[in-house]
């Protein structure tokens, strides 16, 4: 079996994600409790605790929820795995789970990197309202035609490309509203408005570059016991330039079906680790003929390691 690792990206989180993995994985558990140490937040509170929903959805707990869980659902098939992980691809922030996974940052850096980044996308993201819609069966050219045309109400681009049929723009409220009706107009596509606090991969993110720039730069950067792909560059991470890649990551289009593409030809496998199936899903509709598994569950986790023996 070759296998790539998906790790999940923002919005597939939930309250209660996780929680029968905690009460019943040690090494799930142990990984959790230890995110709460390094981060100072009582992690499963966050996960568990209803009254804490708003708090999961902003973009400052969001994140470290996401990597935290990714990375405990990793470390508990760690083993089940063995040499048989090809590559690694996470969307958007699950870039950070990936190369984690990886070895090319400790877990405790990724930590603090996603900590930081989640706050100063959150600050980015105070600073200007803005949304994120995602735009279903619509052709690539008509779409890039509705928002040079809605940037003429402010700051609009194309943030993700998920699967050749669902594509993601964000920006300024106003100019993503225009974009919209042009979109209506022109009888596109369904149209969904995502569970997120700002636009994301635009140029609203550009006043968290340069301090998460001086963080990244202060990692000690490993070579990796698998490759990372980068959903951005759509080429593999690299110790020499990882700094960068990961800043221009915060204002760049993210290409998770071209990356998955590149990658298709080298495994037969894909499990995503981590709250939720998007990329699963993603995966499903981008390329035909793999196995395809997602683990977010007791559940889940069991049909998985059962395929993998």
């Amino acid at each position: 079996m070759t296998i790539a690792l998906l790790f999940s990206g923002q919005g597939s989180q939930k309250t209660g994600m996780g929680q029968d993995l905690y009460q019943t994985q040690t090494k799930y558990r142990e990984t959790i409790d230890h995110a709460s140490s390094v981060l100072g937040i009582d992690m499963p509170a966050l996960y568990f605790d209803a009254d804490k929903t708003d708090q999961l959805n902003e973009t400052q707990y969001t994140q470290p929820a996401i990597v935290a869980m990714s990375m405990a659902v990793y470390q508990t098939i760690q083993a089940e795995l063995g040499d048989q992980v090809q590559v690694g691809l996470g969307l958007s922030l699950g870039e950070y789970s990936a190369l984690a996974a990886s070895g090319m940052l400790s877990f405790d850096a990724a930590l603090k990197l996603i900590a930081l980044r989640g706050q100063l996308m959150q600050s980015a993201s105070d600073a200007n309202p803005s949304k994120m819609v995602a735009v279903m069966n619509t052709p690539l050219d008509l779409l890039n035609t509705a928002v040079t045309a809605g940037q003429a109400a402010g700051r609009v681009a194309v943030a993700n490309v998920n699967t050749p049929k669902q594509v993601v723009i964000g920006g300024d409220i106003a100019a993503v509203d225009a974009v919209s009706d042009y979109l209506t107009a022109h009888d596109a596509g369904r149209q969904v408005t995502l569970n997120v606090s700002g636009a994301f991969h635009t140029p609203l993110m550009q006043s968290a570059q340069k301090p998460l720039n001086v963080a990244l730069a202060q990692v000690q950067w490993q070579t990796g016991k698998f490759p990372v792909m980068s959903t951005t560059k759509l080429t593999p991470f690299e110790p020499a330039t990882i700094v960068q890649t990961l800043t221009d990551q915060l204002v760049s289009t993210t290409h998770f079906a071209d990356a998955l593409v590149q990658i298709a030809d080298n495994v037969d496998t894909v499990i995503e680790v981590g709250p939720g199936k998007t990329l699963m899903s993603f995966a499903r509709k981008t390329v035909k003929g793999l196995n395809y598994y997602h683990i977010d569950s007791a559940e889940t986790l069991s049909e998985t390691l059962a395929a993998l023996e």
